[in-house]
């Protein structure tokens, strides 16, 4: 698809985070894949190019997207609070240039610990209540003999 008065062909850039809540201080990824529209074909097709990567605006890097359009940034999760994280491509001769905008929350050690907690133990109450109702209906059974 070619972008009105222009004959630069439409790109798109997909990206997603390797954890969307990271804890401040680790390591993290961003990954996606970078693609263009090919009108003959009609359908979307990998771009090799290069990525560049701005977290609240400021940018941490770049990422080659290989043969199949395919990148990947590694970065270290910034202090507890939401962000912004943006992937963008600058377009070339024959490419306009595209972005993607990603927002998320890092976390800090101890809220990440209270949620991990939190999660426990609702995975032990739906595991009891599965247990609970197996031995309920092995009891119904064998009580209706």
């Amino acid at each position: 698809m070619l972008s009105s008065g222009s004959s630069y062909t439409k790109t798109r850039i997909s990206a997603h985070l390797s954890n969307a809540a990271p804890v401040e201080g680790e390591v993290t990824s961003v990954e996606g894949w970078l693609t263009y529209y090919c009108e003959e074909d009609k359908s979307w097709k990998p771009i090799k190019g290069k990525v560049s990567i701005y977290l609240d605006g400021i940018k941490i890097g770049e990422a080659d997207a290989n043969e199949y359009g395919i990148y990947s940034f590694k970065f270290i999760a910034p202090y507890a609070g939401k962000h912004k994280l943006e992937v963008k491509f600058p377009g070339s001769e024959r490419f306009e240039g595209s972005y993607k905008l990603l927002e998320f929350q890092s976390l800090t050690k101890k809220a990440f610990l209270k949620i991990s907690k939190m999660a426990k133990i609702v995975a032990v109450v739906v595991f009891l209540l599965i247990l609970l109702s197996l031995l309920s209906v092995f009891l119904v059974k064998f009580f209706s003999i």
